[in-house]
């Protein structure tokens, strides 16, 4: 099982694999986080989930039933997870600063599509944005940019 886990967030991707192995484990590594942040509140629900669709269309410029599938298999990933540093590392890797705001800033909306922001979804976006080395300033810009 971990060694399931090593190959999907290798940092290295496989020679046969190559660009595409590392864009295939960016695009689920982002689905994490977006399903982590549908489900912070306890409560998946569909307001939350077309923002979270949303921005992976935005991000990597999918087709609708890609998002659907690929935030699938990002929930399937997330409940194999123990902690947040093998999706955040890959992000980290392959997303410049603007790419990480922008990630954070989809984060935000997902929390705020219910109507309300629960504690559980402002600690999640916030300790995420920390981990991806998104400045507090940015991160809370990102918040108020999502919120309007």
């Amino acid at each position: 099982m971990l060694r399931a886990l090593k190959t999907l967030f290798d940092p290295e991707p496989t020679v046969s694999g190559g660009a595409a192995s590392a864009e295939r484990q960016l695009k689920v590594a982002v689905a994490v986080l977006l399903h982590e942040a549908r489900r912070a509140d306890y409560h998946i629900g569909e307001e939350e989930t077309v923002p979270a669709e949303g921005a992976l269309a935005d991000l990597f410029g999918l087709a609708p039933e890609d998002c659907a599938a690929l935030l699938e298999e990002g929930r399937a990933r997330a409940q194999q997870l123990t902690s947040f540093f093998a999706p955040v590392s890959v992000i980290k890797r392959a997303f410049s600063l603007e790419d990480r705001v922008r990630l954070v800033e989809h984060l935000w909306r997902v929390s705020f599509a219910d109507g309300k922001l629960d504690y559980y979804e402002d600690h999640y976006v916030r300790k995420i944005a920390h981990l991806l080395y998104v400045p507090n300033t940015q991160s809370m810009l990102a918040r108020n940019r999502a919120r309007a």
